[in-house]
């Protein structure tokens, strides 16, 4: 699942949410607790923003999330470009994967982005992540009773 993510120490993300006519999935706070699995329990968050899903596409594919991306670039490019404007902002489109190194039959994990994917990204100033999860993640978060990060 691809999500976009902006981000900022003093970035207004109820305002900017509502300019930018996306829909968020998560909205956030500086100051708020954190809830996600790799992070010390009572942390809390650092910055404000917001995440939109910008693919359904699991964590095995990739392509999938890719191609989703593409699109999701080509009709959203204007209010991309408005919440790059935004004082503070950072902007991330963020592609989990799954970790496929076993040290039996794979030795190197390696992924890559296509060229339209990195010139659309990079004309909008969206940074591309790849954020490796363990395949037993849902297992390991139902154990500390939390919710999976996608």
């Amino acid at each position: 699942m691809c999500v976009l993510r902006v981000t900022g120490k003093t970035f207004d993300a109820e305002r900017y949410l509502a300019l930018s006519g996306l829909t968020a999935i998560k909205v956030f706070r500086a100051g708020e607790p954190r809830s996600i699995i790799s992070r010390p329990e009572g942390e809390r968050q650092q910055l404000s923003g917001f995440t939109v899903d910008v693919s359904r596409d699991s964590r095995a594919n990739l392509p999938g999330q890719v191609a989703d991306a593409i699109t999701f670039l080509k009709e959203h490019e204007p209010a991309l470009a408005m919440l790059r404007s935004a004082p503070g902002a950072d902007l991330r489109l963020d592609f989990p994967v799954d970790l496929r190194i076993d040290r039996q039959n794979v030795m190197a994990q390696f992924d890559y982005f296509p060229p339209e994917l990195v010139s659309r990204a990079g004309a909008l100033g969206l940074a591309l992540d790849i954020s490796i999860y363990p395949r037993d993640l849902e297992e390991l978060a139902r154990a500390r009773k939390v919710e999976p990060v996608s």
